[in-house]
């Protein structure tokens, strides 16, 4: 028997075991979930078509599709295509996946955005970036307070 995504998200948006609660936010940790908002249009567990781009082992980076007509089998629900190529072909390939195939256009910024934050992480974890310079002296301590 299948669910509609309103009657699942009635029943998990207050309480999973994903959610972390700070500073009067709320954020999940949820797979397929872009943003980690704890929101409908952005939940993994809720929606038929959801988008995750995550990091596997040491420097693999994948992206996850949900496939609508497998929602019955969670296994084999999610389409993971490993993003080995290049910076452009990644992210061309995040757009045309995401957006141009009338997937979840609202979520291919969103995704490329974080993929973009995981390949800077990972080029100055292997020292072919350097990162962004931090304020020093008392303006730090004032802008951190």
């Amino acid at each position: 028997m299948n669910a509609s995504p309103e009657v699942l998200w009635k029943c998990v948006r207050k309480n999973t075991s994903f959610m972390v609660k700070r500073n009067g936010i709320q954020l999940t940790s949820e797979p397929g979930n872009v943003m980690n908002k704890n929101s409908f249009k952005y939940s993994g567990l809720a929606n038929a078509k959801t988008v995750d781009i995550a990091v596997d082992g040491e420097d693999a980076v994948t992206m996850g599709l949900k496939a609508p007509k497998r929602i019955q089998h969670p296994k084999e629900a999610i389409r993971v295509t490993p993003l080995k190529k290049d910076f452009r072909r990644v992210a061309r390939s995040i757009k045309t996946q995401v957006g141009g195939q009338w997937y979840r256009a609202d979520l291919a910024d969103m995704a490329l955005a974080r993929y973009s934050a995981i390949y800077n992480a990972s080029m100055i974890k292997k020292g072919l970036k350097k990162a962004a310079k931090k304020k020093a002296g008392r303006r730090a301590a004032a802008g951190a307070a």
